[in-house]
């Protein structure tokens, strides 16, 4: 009976051991997420928008024409 005993201390030593790395592993991967989180938010905060897009070529579009309209007065 104390041999089970023992082979079940063991086994509950390994398991909390387990855990432990386990739940160091799990920080770890918080940490990650949390660094992805804040690249992710830095590269939306940063990267154009197809409006951007659109207002630029509206824009560029707008000013060949005028161009076009002041070389055609001369």
């Amino acid at each position: 009976m104390e041999k089970k005993i023992d082979q079940m201390m063991d086994v509950m030593v390994q398991l909390q051991q387990s855990v432990l790395e386990l739940r160091d592993d799990v920080n770890v991967i918080k940490a990650d997420v949390a660094d992805l989180k804040v690249r992710v938010t830095n590269i939306e905060e940063n990267m154009v928008r197809k409006s951007d897009l659109k207002y630029y070529d509206f824009k560029i579009a707008e000013q060949d024409r005028e161009i076009f309209q002041l070389k055609q007065q001369n």
